[in-house]
């Protein structure tokens, strides 16, 4: 079996549910995540842990329109461990379009 942290490149979240991971021929555990809001106002997100052939819905949500205020820096605890199964992908979407930054980190996992 191998490991490998894989850092996903710091996002800004869409206004509409939008690929930010997939795991691709592995399964990944979710690190660490946060989430920046860089605007002068509070900004709603929402996270999506989707199964490979799933779309964001509310079966799969892994936090649901969390206000961000503004300038604060969230450690999204509730993601930390959670694991993505191949073709499995982290989607998010926020209130406003490019007012949220997302920092993703995972840890593959392949046979």
């Amino acid at each position: 079996m191998a490991f490998r942290p894989v850092s996903v490149d710091g996002a800004q979240i869409a206004n509409s549910a939008t690929t930010y991971y997939t795991a691709t021929n592995c399964q990944a555990r979710i690190d660490a995540c946060t989430l920046t809001n860089t605007t002068a106002g509070a900004i709603t997100v929402t996270l999506y842990i989707v199964p490979s052939g799933g779309s964001a819905a509310a079966s799969n949500t892994a936090l649901s329109s969390y206000s961000v205020a503004a300038g604060e820096t969230l450690v999204v605890a509730g993601v930390i461990g959670q694991w993505i199964e191949d073709g499995g992908t982290f989607q998010a979407v926020a209130s406003a379009a490019t007012s949220v930054t997302l920092l993703l980190s995972v840890m593959q996992f392949t046979s």
